[in-house]
């Protein structure tokens, strides 16, 4: 087998672009931040839970602050970052402002179709290389080019491993919607202004 044969067709880097057509579907990253206010800290937290289970989403990190004990009100409070499947956050986000109080509420929606795109195409390019070079490793008959062909099978099954990561990452990203909560417990609630109207 010829060494030269090898690294020009078959160990060549599969990183260069191809052109790709995205699709009908955007994928997109939302994220909502909302600063809410409840007379009863401990049964809206009950509420939250109940609804986050309903909606097949999961706590992803919360913390509880009691507030000082030298306070005549404690001030108590939760700040919770909350994932909701895509399909379901106006489900939650409703459930939020039709029993809170909410002082702030806004969103943010990142499109990451051309990064997914582009992970998958790279991920189908290193697949078709992968395949090619465990061809070529049983057909190698001298030293040198099995260990040409092992030393790439290594970058790209290396290369596969880590792409792989990050497209569960942003998987879901995607599929999971975020939710940061931030939950205090009042007496009386903010008045908040409404926004006027603009033509």
């Amino acid at each position: 087998m010829e060494y030269e044969h090898i690294e020009s067709d078959m160990l060549t880097d599969s990183s260069e672009s191809t052109h790709v057509d995205l699709p009908a579907d955007r994928k997109l990253i939302i994220t909502v931040n909302m600063d809410a206010e409840t007379e009863d800290l401990d049964a809206m937290l009950a509420h939250v839970n109940a609804k986050i289970t309903d909606l097949n989403g999961y706590m992803e990190s919360q913390e509880i602050n009691n507030g000082s004990a030298y306070s005549t009100y404690r001030h108590r409070s939760s700040n919770m970052t909350i994932r909701i499947p895509a399909e379901n956050l106006s489900q939650f986000v409703d459930m939020v402002s039709e029993n809170c109080n909410i002082v702030s509420n806004y969103r943010t929606s990142e499109d990451v179709t051309l990064q997914y795109v582009s992970l998958e195409s790279r991920i189908e390019a290193l697949e078709i290389e992968q395949d090619r070079l465990l061809a070529l490793l049983e057909q190698a008959d001298n030293m040198e080019d099995l260990l040409t062909i092992e030393s790439r099978l290594t970058d790209v099954r290396y290369d596969l491993e880590q792409i792989h990561s990050q497209m569960l990452v942003m998987k879901n990203r995607i599929n999971y919607s975020t939710v940061h909560l931030y939950l205090r417990e009042v007496i009386e609630y903010t008045e908040v202004e409404e926004e006027p109207e603009t033509f």
